[in-house]
Parts: structure tokens; sequence; C-alpha cells
């Protein structure tokens, strides 16, 4: 039986189909529940990988379909033969690494949490899932609110990744109080989403814009800031953005000054546009500055980091987030081995912006961020822009 399958399935592939028309048979077969024969053609997609003469591109496309569209068909049946696919072609290297970061987000995304469980971490027979792709999934399922701690197997599995340091290991298995803009509303629509549009302002902020008086300048105009940069806290402030730099044409300006007397939040705007800020230099552009709530930054912030760049792949959620918690570490100026929950209370003591990215500096396609923060105290600020094009 397997054979003629198998065989069908070889001919299907060698035909004169286009990719959309198999990627219709794929759709098709897997909403009737023919879970066996893909799995049947995962196996001869890799077979088919494999061969180092051949260009596997568009098998690799063929895989991702399927996967899509098994992760997307909630039930252990479908989750089995998702599982016993290879994640990605061929395997191995950076390709596996972003391909399980995918996957996790895609079965979180489809998958009930306790066939989730059963399947996943319960070591079921014939699942050969890696702790790589587990330790993603389990943070993607905190990302979609679902309550980690009631499952005994998460938590013993999170704390096996505390033992062994894993990098995911110090986030929270809860949403923290200024991660509550990722809660899907209550009769929020089908479709609804935490990521938010490609960067403007009007879509960032949902505050109006900071005017600057007289008044508010006569106030600051002894505040003199200093720019006390490092190159660590720059590159910390910088990590959930970071891809647009490393795998596109991206720029990141991270800076931090400091300020003698303490500034009072109601002035800030007065403060900011004297900084010396890099993507706004001299006095010819002035940013467009709205407050913000810690939440709805961290929310600009994640939808940066799991978008992908002008060329590359975002960081998918489960290091999307750790990268965010690190970025708003060194905007909060927290120790950067502070606990989370360290973190998030000094985010929640901060008072936030987000100012627009209009000036030269930003190409203005569609990655564009700008966000700045007065830490607890009054001091310290720090502000990080972020640019990429293609």
């Amino acid at each position: 039986m397997h054979n003629d399958m198998t065989q069908r399935i070889k001919e299907l592939l060698d035909s004169e189909f286009s990719a959309s028309a198999l990627g219709e048979e794929i759709r098709r077969r897997v909403a009737s529940g023919d879970f066996e024969w893909a799995t049947l053609l995962g196996a001869e997609l890799a077979r088919r990988a494999a061969r180092e003469d051949e260009d596997s591109s568009e098998d690799t496309l063929l895989l991702d379909r399927l996967q899509t569209a098994l992760a997307a068909t909630a039930g252990q049946r479908s989750l089995r033969a998702l599982m016993r696919l290879p994640s990605c072609l061929p395997t191995g290297g950076p390709a596996q690494v972003r391909a399980e970061r995918r996957l996790a987000q895609l079965v979180a995304l489809g998958q009930r949490p306790e066939d989730i469980v059963s399947v996943v971490y319960d070591e079921e027979a014939g699942i050969a899932a890696s702790d790589e792709f587990k330790a993603c999934l389990l943070q993607e399922l905190v990302l979609e609110g679902v309550a980690v701690p009631e499952y005994p197997l998460l938590r013993s599995f999170s704390e096996a990744l505390v033992t062994q340091q894993h990098p995911l290991a110090p986030l929270p298995l809860r949403l923290l109080p200024t991660e509550r803009a990722l809660l899907r509303p209550a009769n929020a629509p089908r479709d609804w989403t935490w990521t938010l549009p490609p960067a403007t302002v009007e879509k960032h902020s949902d505050r109006p814009e900071l005017h600057v008086s007289a008044e508010m300048r006569r106030r600051s105009a002894d505040f003199d800031p200093v720019d006390v940069t490092v190159a660590e806290a720059a590159e910390a402030m910088g990590a959930a953005v970071r891809h647009w730099r490393e795998e596109s044409n991206g720029t990141i300006a991270a800076q931090e000054f400091w300020c003698t007397p303490p500034v009072p939040a109601d002035d800030f705007a007065a403060v900011f546009e004297r900084l010396p800020l890099t993507p706004w230099p001299g006095k010819e552009q002035k940013a467009r500055l709205h407050s913000a709530t810690s939440d709805r930054v961290l929310r600009v912030l994640l939808t940066a980091a799991v978008r992908s760049s002008a060329y590359g792949s975002g960081m998918f959620g489960a290091y999307g987030r750790l990268a965010v918690w690190r970025t708003l570490s060194g905007l909060v100026g927290a120790a950067p081995d502070a606990p989370v929950d360290d973190t998030a209370m000094l985010v929640e003591q901060a008072h936030w912006f987000i100012a627009d990215p209009s000036s030269d500096w930003f190409h203005q396609v569609a990655w564009d961020l700008a966000v700045a923060v007065l830490r607890p105290g009054g001091q310290d600020i720090a502000v990080l822009a972020a640019t990429d094009t293609d």
C-alpha cells in the first residue's frame, strides 16, 4: 500500500503541475485527513533534497506548504504527521535553526495545548522533537496566552532548560503586565494580531503628538544632557532589531544621556528636541514626539523582532521575546543579568515615548522605529532608532 502511494507521489512531483497546483493538492489532502499521504510526501521531498546535484528550492517550498497545512489542522493525528516530517530541506545549519523556530510558531498558533503536550512533550513513540524546538514551542505557547504552568510536563521541561542554561530559560512562563497588549481582547475578530503595520508614527503611537510650549523651553533651558553611550549598552538596546543590521541593510542608533537636575516627564519633549540624536542631526529636523505606554512600546519592539527584515527572516516569537526583553533591559538601564521580572518593574516605572521616524536618516520604506525613555529618577534618557531598506 505504502509503495503504491509513494509511487503516485513520485509521479505527481515529476508531473508538469505548477507549484500552486501542488500546493492545492496538499491543502485538499490534509483537509480530508489524509495524513499518511502527507507523511509519505514529506519523506519523498527529503529524499529528493538529499541529491547533491539538484536544486531543492521547490522541494523546500512544498515542505513549507505541507507544514503550514498540517499545523493549521488541529488534532493529534495531524500533529503527529507534522512532527514526523523533516524540519527543513536540507537539514542542519542556520536553515534548520530558522525552520524549527518557524515550525514552533506554526504549531502554537494552530494546535491545541493539550495535544501539543501529549504528542510533543510526552515523548510519544515515533516523535523525535529536538530540545531546541520544544524550547521555542514553550515560549510560543506563552505568547499565545496559554497557562503553561498548569501543565506538569511543560513545567518540568522548563526546569530542565534552567539546568541546561538554555538561552530561553530566563523568560517567564507567563505574560507579564508589560506584555498585556499581547493578550487577545474579548470579542476580537478572528484575524486579530498584536503585530503592528509597517512603521509610521500614526500606526505605532495611539496617543496625540506632544507640543513644546515656550514655557516648557524656558523651564528646560538649564538642562544640559550629556551623551554617555557605551558600546555594551547600545548593543543591548538594539537587540530587537539586530537582524535588520546583520541580515539586511539596516542601521541602528542607540544612545544614552545623563541630565542634571532630573527632567520632569511633563517637560521631556522640550529636552528631547535638544538632544544630539544621530537620526535628527542639527536643528533643521525635529522629531515629532508622542507619549506612549510601556505595553505599546513592547508591542512596537516585538513586532519589529518577529517581522522579517528587508532581506532575511524575523526572529519568530520565542527569540523575539528574548530580544525584546534584552532591548528593554538596555533602555531602562537594568543590569545585564537582571531577572526579567526586575526589568519589568523598571519598565513600568519609566516614562515612554514614540518618535516619528520622518527625518532623512530613516529610509521610510517599511522598517523604521524610534522609541525614547525617561528612566526612573529622571536623570537618564535612552533613545533607540532603527531603519532598514530593500
